[in-house]
């Protein structure tokens, strides 16, 4: 028994670093080896910094599955179907109020008042509140996969990740489902991994592009707040030159949001950025979507990118680093992090 809760939680542990993107078999000839991480090395102090500022940065996958097996009648043929989408809500809110889990992310905010009776008026909620891009982050092609996001608070150990797994797993069997749906977790379940790299390509591995303000020089002009327009233009212009490397699938940042909201346009005054974003925030899903991509404190941004499983970490490393080689506005300092970089790191190490 001690050797099983031991294997439990080495496949939880690879299953956090497969959040952030980590090779699989590296870590386990790593660890096989003895190898301890040096956390002082600047892609995991990186690391760490974004997750001071931005909270856990692993994900656990649920998958709200249409199930093809069941005899049951009368059972839902979209996963958009009002009962599912009145489960998903439901746990949605058992798990924000989880003091264990830092980020619930699904469709569920735009529905938390009323959910409508029909399919129809469903997926018209759904695209007033989501662009096509962000769907296709939740809902799969066919309609018969659902995903719900879930980042616990950072820092925590094994044994501690463990406990949220069985949380999620406690909350999912309290939730009403509708007969022939089910729910499967990235961490218990293997397949459920391979599962969603298939269906929602990009979705597991992921780099990041950390922008902060690092003025040199006091009482310089020198940019202090994130939300700059020069900062958001320039964040704009990384992600647009990342979404040229192969094997990345998608780039978003805060200029996306912001645009959006703008009628695709970045205002050319921070002044006007703080007023569009102070009304933006006073929506659930804005709020949150600005939240991943600006830090409280305006010192840091992200652009966070969505890689292919199958792509080489060197590889892909080298050509962002050619992506972020372009000149930065004064004050601002650029670098990458994520799985695919500490992968490279601890190659190097070996």
């Amino acid at each position: 028994m001690r050797h099983y809760k031991k294997i439990i939680i080495a496949a939880l542990i690879i299953t956090v670093f497969l959040g952030l993107g980590y090779g699989v078999t590296e870590l386990l000839s790593q660890s096989s080896r003895g190898m301890e991480i040096p956390k002082d090395l600047p892609a995991f102090v990186l690391q760490e910094q974004v997750a001071s500022k931005f909270g856990g940065e692993e994900t656990i996958f649920i998958a709200v599955c249409l199930d093809e097996e069941t005899t049951a009648e009368d059972i839902p043929r979209d996963i958009r179907d009002p009962k599912v989408v009145e489960s998903v809500v439901e746990l949605h809110k058992r798990l924000e109020n989880e003091t264990s889990i830092e980020r619930v992310q699904s469709i569920a905010p735009p529905f938390k008042e009323v959910v409508p009776d029909d399919l129809e008026r469903v997926g018209k909620v759904l695209s007033g509140n989501f662009t096509s891009s962000q769907l296709e982050g939740f809902i799969n092609r066919d309609f018969s996969i659902m995903l719900i996001k879930v980042s616990p608070i950072a820092g925590l150990s094994g044994e501690e990740v463990e406990k949220v797994t069985e949380l999620i797993q406690d909350d999912i069997d309290s939730v009403t489902k509708p007969a022939g749906v089910k729910y499967r977790i990235t961490s218990i379940d293997p397949q459920t991994h391979e599962m969603i790299e298939d269906q929602f390509p990009g979705s597991l591995r992921k780099l990041t592009i950390v922008v902060e303000t690092k003025p040199r020089y006091a009482n310089s002009e020198e940019i202090r707040d994130i939300r700059d327009p020069e900062v958001l233009r320039y964040v704009d212009l990384l992600a647009e030159r990342a979404k040229l490397v192969h094997g990345v699938v998608s780039a978003e940042s805060a200029a996306d949001v912001i645009k959006e909201a703008n009628d695709g346009q970045i205002p050319n005054s921070l002044r006007s950025v703080m007023a569009l974003l102070e009304r933006l925030e006073k929506d659930k899903i804005m709020e949150q979507r600005i939240s991943n991509y600006i830090s409280e404190d305006r010192s840091m941004t992200l652009v966070r990118l969505n890689i292919l499983e199958d792509v080489d970490a060197e590889e892909i490393v080298e050509e962002l680093k050619e992506v972020i080689n372009i000149e930065s506005p004064p004050g601002i300092s650029v670098d990458i992090t994520g799985g695919p970089v500490i992968e490279v790191t601890m190659k190097e190490l070996a």
